[in-house]
């Protein structure tokens, strides 16, 4: 017979089924286990353990069941981590899920599933250090495989960075299991190494409230209402237990009284107030139902009535610490300043560390006083106490409120005391919304000095210079819209340093006022501060042109269209000055050749053609300065130029290229070109008839 890896171990127990789905279930339990169905087993003992979480028979069925089938897992088909599963189950159900009388049962069974247990993990590898098994346990609670979660969150317990979560996933799974006997167990266990953790306390309240433990419920629903008072869910809880422990005792007077409390925290006030009054009719001598109905016109703020409540309970019981304060708080929201302060007084007379009373003092005071004069009294009454703190506070507030001027007094009296530089940002702050830049900026240098490693001073005086820079141009964009350049000028210039929006503003400004000069140099600033700007280039170019010192302007308009050749404008202005200065070096020229100045007219003509190389005037005039500088043959080249551009308009230089050729004694290009002269459209005039006659005398040249 082949050995088993893993032996089967059974657990006895004593059938004995109630209810009757729970029947059903359990039946077929037994009936799936006898048939080696232990999937379908383990599901049937589970509904029916859903059913009687507390019956012992469906327990260990359910055990017997993941035992097969993490043996049947391990010896048939090697399956460690579906094996190790069933035995984490198992001992889950054998440990942790039963009473501990029912736990006793089975802990002879408890020591050989451990062993199962970790020879699965072994051959699986398993980490079993306790982080390793928490996040296994998460993973396995993910999968819905909750009773082999919560073995392994009881096994991460050995870090106690972990012993407050895994108590509460087990709670968790627990009532997921319907065992809330035992939720309630480990939610408690969570909480006592997490005692503040509002929403645990809270989930246990409520189960201890499903459970009927209300006394234990009660408690913990007031606890949280110390830490949040406001909870409606925990409100409404505790109205629910405090109405049913009335309908059983309808003539206590504590139970009456604190269901009115619990009312007043919802704000149900006349409901609150029927219930103290049917408190105080029960028993006239409970001062804190009386107090109570104070604290109920107090919200309602009805403070006259409540003090006269106040005062029902001072009558007889003058030093009651809660009558006396709540008093007191009535008086500062009627205003009466100096009752107010006698009462609190009062209250520190009988607890002289009363920390309300402390506060309500200075309270009252700062409602009535001006600030300079609060701050002289609260330094007056302070006592040797620090209470920078409280005055930051108020001048915060007033910040808040816009009251600028009362928060930077307060500001300037705590500069003192300030040791990071908050108070100083904050002085710096109220400045600038006043719009006195100057004074925010030097409180802030004096801060940066004072607290060089505090970034956010560099960070506030970036932004308060530049919020003063563009206070300064919406001003000076102010003025211009309204046509006051001078006052925009004077504002623009107000800018220090100077940036290019406030250089532009200026030149615009001088430009409207058609001071173009003024314009140019204010531009030249601009682009100064922003060198690859092209419209900048553009502007002053324009202005120079309005100015008709072309050389210049094509100069800038050149640098724009160099920035951005896509600069339209900047080529349109740049073409037509080109040829306005094309227009008056040719007529300067002429100029000059008509006064027999041909050097002079040369340089002009041989400019133009630099850069107009085909102007036919250009060429015609230089050929005649050539052909008056007797040479021939540069003329002879400009003028057979001319006509082969235009042909049309300057005829006679047919003429004038036949008589070069003449002179030079080349005969035959000179009949060829007095022949075209002659046969033109020219006035038949006596350079017409000349060149007819001398064509006759070269004719024996033509052969």
């Amino acid at each position: 017979m082949k050995k088993s890896f893993l032996a089967i171990i059974s657990l006895l127990c004593i059938m004995n089924p109630a209810f009757a789905d729970f029947k059903e279930h359990f039946d077929l339990g037994q009936q799936y286990l006898s048939n080696y169905q232990y999937s379908g087993a383990v599901t049937e003992f589970k509904n029916a353990l859903r059913i009687n979480y507390l019956d012992n028979s469906a327990r260990i069925g359910l055990i017997n069941s993941y035992l097969a089938r993490g043996a049947y897992y391990a010896n048939n088909e090697r399956n460690w981590e579906k094996a190790a599963d069933d035995y984490r189950s198992a001992l889950f159900y054998m440990i942790y899920y039963p009473n501990s009388n029912q736990a006793k049962s089975s802990a002879q069974g408890i020591t050989p599933v451990t062993n199962n247990l970790n020879k699965c993990l072994s051959m699986l590898k398993f980490n079993t250090s306790p982080q390793s098994r928490y996040e296994a346990a998460k993973q396995l609670r993910a999968e819905g495989n909750f009773a082999a979660a919560a073995y392994e969150f009881n096994q991460s317990l050995g870090d106690k960075n972990l012993i407050k979560d895994s108590y509460e996933q087990v709670g968790d799974i627990m009532r997921l299991l319907g065992n809330d006997p035992k939720a309630a167990e480990y939610y408690r266990k969570a909480i006592s190494v997490s005692p503040t953790d509002i929403p645990l306390r809270l989930t246990y309240a409520k189960l201890l409230d499903k459970l009927d433990q209300e006394e234990a419920a009660v408690e913990e629903y007031n606890y949280i209402l110390t830490k949040s008072i406001d909870n409606k869910d925990v409100l409404y809880s505790l109205e629910r237990i405090y109405k049913k422990k009335l309908e059983a005792s309808p003539s206590d007077s504590d139970l009456t009284s604190n269901l009115g409390a619990i009312l007043q925290k919802q704000n149900k006030l006349d409901e609150a107030l029927a219930y103290y009054k049917k408190a105080e009719q029960l028993d006239p001598s409970n001062i804190n139902t009386r107090i109570n109905v104070g604290t109920l016109y107090q919200q309602k703020e009805d403070y006259k009535t409540a003090i006269v409540a106040y005062d029902s309970v001072l009558i007889l019981y003058p030093d009651n610490l809660n009558a006396n304060i709540y008093k007191a708080q009535c008086l500062a929201a009627l205003g009466n300043v100096k009752e107010a302060q006698a009462a609190y007084k009062k209250v520190l007379a009988l607890d002289p560390t009363n920390a309300e009373a402390q506060n309500g003092i200075f309270e009252s005071a700062k409602k009535a006083m001006p600030v300079a004069q609060y701050i002289e009294y609260v330094k007056k009454n302070a006592n040797g106490q620090d209470m920078s703190g409280m005055l930051y506070s108020y001048a915060l507030d007033l910040h808040k409120q816009n009251k600028l001027d009362d928060a930077i007094t307060i500001y300037n009296e705590l500069l003192k005391s300030d040791t990071t530089g908050e108070v100083y940002i904050n002085l710096a702050i109220a400045q600038n919304q006043k719009e006195d830049y100057d004074a925010a900026i030097n409180t802030l240098n004096v801060a940066k000095a004072k607290f060089p490693s505090n970034t956010q001073i560099a960070t506030t005086i970036g932004n308060i210079k530049e919020g003063a820079m563009n206070a300064k141009l919406s001003q000076a964009a102010d003025y211009y819209n309204n046509k006051e350049y001078q006052k925009a000028i004077a504002e623009y210039l107000k800018i220090q340093p100077a940036t290019v929006d406030s250089m532009l503003g200026v030149a615009s400004s001088y430009q409207n006022m058609d001071d173009n000069a003024n314009a140019i140099e204010y531009y030249k600033k601009a682009l100064a501060l922003k060198p690859t700007d092209s419209e900048i280039a553009y502007y002053i170019g324009a202005l120079y042109a309005d100015e008709e010192r072309y050389v210049d302007a094509e100069t800038y308009l050149k640098k724009a269209i160099a920035l951005n050749k896509n600069n339209q404008q900047a080529q349109e202005l740049l073409a037509q000055i080109q040829e306005q200065n094309k227009a008056t070096a040719l007529n300067d020229a002429i100029e000059f050749y008509d006064a027999q100045k041909y050097d002079e007219s040369l340089a002009l003509l041989n400019k133009v053609l630099s850069t107009d190389s085909n102007n036919t005037y250009a060429l015609y005039y230089r050929g005649m300065i050539y052909d008056a500088q007797k040479k021939l043959n540069e003329a002879i080249t400009d003028f057979k130029k001319v006509l082969s551009l235009n042909s049309t308009d300057f005829l006679i230089l047919n003429y004038m290229i036949a008589a070069d050729y003449d002179t030079l004694e080349n005969y035959k290009e000179a009949y060829k070109y007095y022949s075209s002269f002659a046969n033109s459209t020219a006035p038949d005039d006596e350079y017409k008839q000349y060149a007819k006659a001398r064509m006759e005398e070269l004719k024996q040249y033509v052969k």
